[in-house]
């Protein structure tokens, strides 16, 4: 970044995030590590200000923190992001990019960089979508491991608290229970959804807890305060959706409690990296229900230990009794909200009104603002990586099975293992193959099971294949005329079907 006295005003640096939340984390880390430097950084995220942020850019700061939509928005509304003079392009958390859906925005943003440049790239976990980002962003990448891409550290405790079909209603009470008895401090509770996460620190609130909130339904002033007072410690517990996951660096947490299981091995890696950061102790608590167990299964195929957590049963009817009772104070909190919210929105409205009024000639001189994705192309991009995600671990779980029946054949040749213990593996093996997504792969794959099964029955000799076709074509054409025959004396005899039945099984059984 040394240009000289008095070098040209140029960016230099872009660094590419997932979230609004890591991106203000890197720009403030950023201005720590320039203060006593002429380098300037500059952070561009959505929720705030653009025009700001437009005003930002234009003075050509050396290094750009931003999120790749409003990024986009930038290159294509207000023309005031020059990368001409790029140096480096840092992509963090690549599979999370990917999973939220921005492998178009980071597609266009990669074109308009130029080919000499520096390109690094961040990532947990090293899925296929990674390998083809960094393929066309790219060129003979050095690939280096600071760990064992998918493990956790030594010093996490991973803990499971299953709930079965009858506890499950009582999921609140075994969280309240959890962080009320044993988790007192410094923890970060993750939830599947912005509702839940919202009832969740209304709930504990009530309870007497210090808890913050973190999700998507938030102001970006509001996230950013409720980080700063998890961080600071005004804040005892922080309840978050999966926003929070992925990169943030909060010193010193003590747990982490996944309420909801996450859908992904991925993210569940990455829930757990919030502890046991540096060197330092920390335990991650999972909820378990019964549609959880193809997770609980991927992560304990991974090596981890997981260890079972239990709750006392008078302890936690204790606490859904004491949810019970605060029905009514969580119905008047909610109302309150939504009046609140309401009425927000109501002054927005009339602030904007005002503003067309005031400002109408300039308003409707500007140009058209241009999107890069419509909010309906958006969720399928995202819904689109989700499943592919999941997809992936799939994958992954069933090439863990498939090594350990390899490794039990090699035992067993060896002489080490009995033939009960290697068809059991091998049946486990078998039932983890995975269907083709398309109709036609799938009949040909039927077919092609079926043929081996007709081969096995007549000595597996390939000149029979005709005999075969010949005799399974035969087989049907005489079901359908028994069937056909059956149709024809039903209509003929006025008889019900059931009798008719009868009558020709008794017939073919004489006959």
């Amino acid at each position: 970044m040394h240009r000289g006295r008095n070098p040209v005003a140029a960016t230099h640096v872009l660094v590419l995030v997932p979230v609004r939340e890591l991106a203000v984390q890197v720009h403030s880390m950023t201005e720590r590590l320039a203060q006593f430097t002429s380098i300037r950084a500059a952070l561009v995220v959505g929720g705030l200000s653009a025009n700001v942020q437009a005003a930002s850019l234009r003075t050509r700061p050396e290094i750009v923190i931003a999120t790749p939509g409003r990024l986009i928005d930038h290159v294509r509304n207000t023309h005031s992001v020059g990368l001409e003079d790029l140096a480096a392009l840092v992509l963090d958390e690549a599979d999370r990019l990917l999973e939220m859906g921005f492998l178009e925005e980071i597609r266009e943003i990669v074109r308009h960089c130029p080919r000499r440049r520096q390109t690094l790239l961040f990532s947990a976990t090293l899925t296929s979508g990674v390998e083809d980002l960094a393929e066309f962003s790219m060129k003979n990448p050095a690939r280096l491991s600071a760990d064992q891409i998918g493990t956790t550290p030594g010093t996490l405790t991973e803990e499971v608290l299953r709930l079965r079909p009858g506890a499950a209603a009582n999921k609140e009470a075994h969280l309240l229970a959890l962080v009320c008895r044993t988790f007192t401090k410094r923890v970060i509770v993750f939830a599947r959804t912005k509702q839940q996460a919202h009832r969740l620190k209304i709930i504990m609130g009530l309870s007497g807890l210090k808890t913050a909130e973190l999700h998507g339904d938030l102001t970006q002033t509001m996230r950013l305060a409720a980080l700063e007072s998890f961080r600071t410690g005004e804040a005892t517990h922080l309840v978050a959706t999966d926003v929070a996951a992925r990169g943030l660096d909060i010193a010193g947490v003590d747990a982490v409690v996944s309420f909801d299981a996450p859908r992904t091995l991925a993210s569940y890696l990455h829930r757990v990296g919030r502890t046991a950061r540096a060197g330092k102790k920390g335990t991650a608590v999972t909820f378990m229900e019964e549609s959880d167990r193809k997770l609980v299964k991927a992560v304990a195929k991974r090596g981890s230990k997981l260890v079972a957590r239990a709750l006392p049963q008078k302890a936690v009817d204790e606490f859904q009794a004491k949810i019970e009772g605060m029905a009514d104070q969580i119905k008047e909190v909610e109302y309150e909200e939504k009046a609140e919210k309401h009425l927000r929105r109501a002054e927005m409205e009339a602030t904007k009104a005002e503003n067309l009024v005031e400002h109408s000639k300039e308003i409707h001189a500007r140009p058209a603002k241009t999107w890069f994705q419509s909010e309906r192309e958006k969720k399928a991009h995202s819904k689109a990586s989700l499943k592919a995600s999941e997809r992936e671990d799939v994958d992954e779980l069933e090439d863990v099975v498939a090594g350990r029946a390899g490794r039990a054949a090699g035992l067993v040749s060896g002489g080490k293992a009995s033939g009960k213990t290697l068809k059991r593996i091998q049946k486990e093996a078998n039932e983890k193959v995975k269907l083709p997504e398309g109709k036609r792969a799938r009949r040909a794959l039927a077919e092609a099971k079926l043929r081996e099964k007709e081969k096995r029955m007549w000595g597996g000799a390939e000149e029979l294949d005709d005999q075969m076709l010949g005799k399974r074509k035969a087989k049907t054409v005489s079901g359908v005329k028994s069937v056909k025959r059956l149709e024809r004396d039903a209509r003929m005899t006025g008889g019900i079907a059931s009798k008719v039945l009868k009558n020709f099984r008794e017939t073919a059984s004489i006959g």
